[in-house]
């Protein structure tokens, strides 16, 4: 997706809403993992060591075409909010950082023959 559509739909008070909504309702917890997050203006109360970047996913990939979708941008139904650990894990679980390791059957990390 070209980075000027998603910079002007990620900074539009539309998203802001959207997002914000998201947390609330979710109670400032991760989706997944159900650990807490920050989130600028709603938990400066959860302590430092205790709290996780949040990022609000779109189950729905946003794409050129689909960002001016609002029933795929803003609906809530496509949204769920989740810690930046399980964001990554969302986007990239099926690869490994170093090409001497790889995941076997039960998805744990071991070193390559």
């Amino acid at each position: 997706m070209s980075y000027g559509i998603r910079k002007d739909f990620y900074n539009s008070k539309a998203w802001k809403i959207a997002r914000k909504n998201i947390w609330i309702k979710q109670n400032l917890l991760c989706n997944r993992c159900h650990k807490p997050v920050y989130v600028d203006g709603l938990s400066e109360w959860i302590p430092k060591e205790k709290r996780r970047t949040g990022i609000v996913h779109h189950k729905e990939y946003l794409n050129n075409i689909n960002v001016y979708d609002d029933n795929i941008t803003l609906n809530e139904d496509n949204l769920e909010g989740l810690c930046k650990e399980c964001h990554e894990l969302e986007h990239h679980q099926d690869q490994v950082t170093r090409k001497d390791y790889m995941f076997d059957s039960d998805g744990n990390l071991i070193k390559k023959d």
